[in-house]
């Protein structure tokens, strides 16, 4: 199992009365720095132009500056962001991935995001399409993407609109496919986000790892099994990777009366506002949240990492069991509690494992 921490950029991660609603960039930064002596596995920076925790009247941090950053401040934690496709050109980000990679001496992964706000898509002057027509576009950019990177191979497979012409010369429009300085070795690991479908099958032909929400047990048993069933189809395996709200404490007691807490202090407000603006996408991870599930943007606490240092250790196998690859934790205050969770949960994990490999 690999930890990660998702990179706070928009505040605080609770819809409640009492969240911080605008991103400290400073505190980012010390995030990454405290992750990596930590011995976390990577950090996750989400690309949202909107605020999609309290709306669009907050602030939020780039997550590509802040990588930028974080690569040149850090060594070895592995560095994860998400793109949008539409919101910036396939080009424009093997350009990034290129130049990110040599300053981060060290592999970048790119999380592929259909998107769901319609506004954010409007006020960035990029065409709002229904939720099939937003997988088309992300198969076309992930195509155009490795086309960029590998100019002398031709993919194997497409997805999305196999007539759309490739945004970039090929050997059969120049006589040759140019590399335009671009390396290779910088080729990111891809996630791909979304519980639909279409999100299962992309993550199955181009991804190295699919990302979903928190989930009950039972329902990410099923999304695991027909995901590693898909990219069986095509010859492949992928890696689960599971957003989870993470609440340890000294005693289980302690962590329900925090999670008691919070729900007593969800904003409705701006949980309706979102479910208003989340049943216009058609993105299936919404469509069934209550409103306790919306609290957190991500159904992180549906994953069950609620209680004493011991019992959310004891909750790791499980999840593994399950097929969770990594786990993309997000923290009331992550300068003070990934300190902990590290040292109390995941530290025996890693020494339980070592001593059965030596065994």
């Amino acid at each position: 199992m690999k930890f990660g921490i998702w990179l706070p950029v928009y505040g605080g991660w609770l819809r409640t009365v009492d969240q911080p609603t605008a991103p400290d960039v400073a505190s980012c930064l010390a995030i990454a720095q405290q992750a990596e002596a930590l011995g976390f596995d990577f950090l996750y920076a989400s690309e949202n132009l909107l605020n999609c925790i309290h709306g669009p009247s907050e602030g939020v941090a780039d997550a590509w500056s802040l990588l930028g950053a974080i690569a040149a401040t850090t060594n070895r934690i592995g560095l994860c962001g998400a793109v949008k496709p539409g919101f910036r050109s396939p080009f424009l980000v093997a350009r990034m991935l290129d130049t990110l990679s040599k300053v981060a001496e060290r592999p970048l992964a790119l999380n592929i995001v259909c998107g769901w706000w319609k506004e954010e898509f409007e006020l960035s002057g990029v065409d709002w399409l229904d939720h099939q027509g937003r997988y088309d576009r992300a198969g076309a950019f992930l195509r155009d993407l490795h086309g960029l990177f590998q100019p002398a191979q031709r993919l194997a497979s497409e997805v999305g609109d196999k007539d759309a012409a490739p945004a970039f010369p090929t050997a059969a429009t120049s006589g040759a496919a140019p590399s335009y300085g671009l390396d290779e070795a910088s080729i990111p690991e891809v996630w791909i986000a979304g519980h639909s479908d279409r999100a299962m099958r992309m993550a199955a032909e181009w991804g190295h790892c699919l990302f979903l929400n928190g989930m009950a047990d039972e329902e990410l048993r099923r999304h695991v099994e027909a995901a590693r069933q898909e990219a069986n189809r095509w010859g492949r395996t992928i890696e689960i990777a599971v957003n989870a709200y993470v609440v340890a404490t000294e005693t289980s007691s302690q962590a329900k009366e925090r999670w008691r807490a919070v729900m007593a202090r969800r904003n409705t407000e701006t949980i309706g506002f979102f479910r208003e603006v989340m049943s216009q996408s058609g993105a299936a991870a919404w469509a069934a949240l209550d409103e306790e599930q919306m609290v957190d943007s991500n159904a992180g606490f549906e994953l069950g990492l609620i209680g004493s240092f011991e019992s959310v250790r004891a909750r790791i196998p499980v999840l593994e069991a399950i097929g969770v690859d990594r786990i993309v934790c997000q923290f009331d205050d992550p300068m003070r509690d990934a300190g902990p969770f590290a040292k109390r949960v995941i530290r025996p994990l890693q020494q339980s494992v070592g001593a059965v490999g030596a065994a």
